[in-house]
């Protein structure tokens, strides 16, 4: 279970099956906030919870999972907020991660896109070391 706080308060969850089961993701509630792991002024959005936390352990950016196919419009009113948004969908996604690029730019003023060769939550060294590269400049 992840918690989808808002003000310090949770006001969702979402959840992932450990199994095959159908749905893989479960969301609990019905905020369209998406779930955030870390502190910073540099959002980098992934697809899911665990690479959320991942990345917002690293203490310099927050990891923000959209937990979906879309950006809804709670997610784009969360990551107005923040000075700079890295797009960082898996590799096989890139359509979607160009979408989210050209969408985010009416509510991010720095919007970059980060090519990744492995899900953010599999740790692959080179991936980390380009998101902090991207995230410096």
């Amino acid at each position: 279970m992840f918690p989808v706080v808002h003000s310090g308060v949770t006001v969702d969850a979402t959840g992932r099956s450990l199994g095959n089961r159908i749905p893989k993701w479960k969301r609990y509630g019905r905020s369209d906030l998406p779930y955030a792991s870390g502190r910073g002024k540099t959002a980098v959005v992934v697809e899911d919870c665990v690479s959320a936390a991942i990345v917002g352990s690293s203490g310099v950016q927050v990891g923000v999972a959209v937990l979906g196919t879309s950006l809804a419009t709670g997610h784009k009113r969360y990551l107005s907020q923040f000075s700079t948004a890295i797009v960082a969908l898996d590799p096989d996604a890139l359509p979607k991660t160009l979408q989210f690029a050209r969408e985010l730019r009416q509510y991010v003023d720095n919007v970059k896109i980060l090519k990744i060769q492995d899900d953010l939550k599999y740790r692959n060294p080179t991936d980390f070391e380009n998101l902090l590269t991207l995230g410096e400049t």
